[in-house]
């Protein structure tokens, strides 16, 4: 069953020289920081019918004591709140450098069915058929479509019309519906993880509203199902060989010396959870090697922790046609993405498998990306990121044109706040806008 891990730091910043807000959200203290204002933006369900019904943005505003211009925060996940990620000191330390934290007020939005933006609401049982293991015969892989139909039925009767208008084009179109009330001429777009297919969208529909944009840890939303299980298993074997040369080189692994592959070959031999590779390739994303060991080992501990619900992830299928609709074709494309990740049999992030009888339209399905009149913009990957492959971010590096692929040549999911190499190139773009060469590398950590 799909497994994904959630991570985050999609933004926008307004530059120095765009203008100042002329109608700004009406702010209030939030519930949750006095010190982080709260604001709420309606919106149409239906872009194509503004005048037909709305709902509600969430957006929070956190300043900085010298501001030099905004950064408006976009929520990876799918599903993942950005209102949390500016309230939470915890979160907003963890994703924003101090550099930038003090440079731009810093804005973020609950994406249009999550948390406090209309969210979507299902019936938690039905929801929990969906983490059953991957289909095994085709009774079960009928039984999965009649799970993905059931679930699909129950979340549009409880949440309404916006559920058929989750895609990341309406995400989009909503960025801009803040840019213009925050009173903004352009927005300088900084995007982690998922958020990176909103930046995208927006890069294609409003590329003179962009002054500069990050695209970090890149989600490539121009291949189809198939290609990319096959890529993202990849990158999951790329991650876990890293992390068997630290063990073989390292006395700091719990398993030095041990034949891991063999360990981890018996650990598949009796899995019947389906979680098994989430639970192994996850903690390689963030990196954290140790974690993977003890899994390894049989350890319990709080990176041994079950796949979460899957249900955020229907936000993609909005995104996303899956090609494998029989299990047949399940199976054939089962070979090919473990033969692309031997050891570790998947990703940890499989599409597929909920977006086979999607409870959604798709209504911005997978394609080249088309933004001949964006700006330059950097993408920045980790060469080792199971999550969003390095394979990816150089195929949209590419299809953008006047992009500059920075990469981290080092493991885990996100790069911008990754070191100090990151974090100064990404600052110095935001700030003059100025691109590091073409082919930049910045160095990786240690493993450890």
């Amino acid at each position: 069953m799909t497994k994904h891990l959630i991570w985050l730091l999609v933004a926008a910043l307004s530059g120095s020289g765009a203008a100042a807000p002329s109608s700004p959200a009406p702010w209030e203290p939030c519930a949750d920081n006095a010190a982080v204002s709260c604001g709420t933006l309606s919106l149409p369900v239906d872009w194509s019918r503004p005048g037909g019904q709305r709902f509600d943005l969430a957006v929070a505003r956190r300043p900085a004591a010298d501001p030099v211009g905004t950064l408006v925060y976009l929520p990876a996940g799918p599903g993942s709140s950005g209102v949390d990620a500016v309230t939470d000191d915890q979160i907003f330390g963890a994703l924003f450098p101090p550099e930038i934290a003090a440079r731009f007020d810093i804005v973020g939005f609950d994406p249009r069915g999550v948390r406090r933006s209309h969210p979507v609401r299902c019936d938690s049982a039905l929801v929990e058929r969906l983490n059953a293991p991957p289909p095994r015969t085709e009774t079960e892989f009928a039984a999965l479509l009649d799970a993905q139909a059931a679930v699909g039925a129950d979340c549009r009767a409880r949440t309404g019309p916006l559920f058929d208008h989750l895609d990341s084009v309406a995400a989009a179109r909503d960025v801009d519906a803040l840019r213009e009330r925050l009173g903004l001429r352009q927005l300088n777009l900084y995007a982690l993880s998922y958020g990176t297919v909103i930046g995208q969208m927006y890069a294609e529909r409003f590329p003179a509203r962009i002054r500069t944009m990050v695209l970090d840890a890149v989600y490539d939303h121009s291949v189809d199902s198939d290609r990319f299980a096959v890529t993202g298993a990849r990158a999951a074997q790329e991650a876990f060989d890293q992390f068997l040369a630290w063990c073989d080189g390292s006395t700091d692994c719990s398993l030095h010396g041990a034949d891991i592959r063999a360990r981890v070959a018996e650990l598949f031999a009796g899995d019947e959870s389906g979680e098994l590779t989430y639970r192994i390739v996850a903690p390689l994303s963030q990196p954290n090697l140790p974690a993977a060991a003890a899994v390894i080992e049989g350890r319990p501990g709080k990176n041994a922790a079950a796949a979460p619900t899957p249900l955020p992830i229907y936000i993609q299928c909005a995104d996303a046609v899956n090609r494998t609709t029989t299990f047949a074709a399940m199976q054939a494309l089962r070979g090919r993405v473990q033969a692309a990740a031997p050891d570790v049999r998947g990703a940890p992030y499989d599409v597929a498998d909920l977006c086979i009888n999607p409870p959604v339209p798709a209504t911005n399905p997978q394609r080249p990306l088309r933004a001949p009149d964006a700006p330059p913009i950097m993408v920045i990957n980790s060469r080792f990121d199971p999550p969003t492959p390095y394979e990816g971010a150089q195929r949209v590096a590419a299809q953008l044109g006047r992009a500059t692929l920075v990469t981290y040549d080092g493991m885990g999911h996100g790069a911008a706040n990754r070191t100090d190499c990151t974090r100064g190139l990404v600052l110095r773009y935001l700030v003059d806008t100025t691109l590091p060469p073409a082919g930049t590398h910045c160095p990786a950590l240690p493993l450890r």
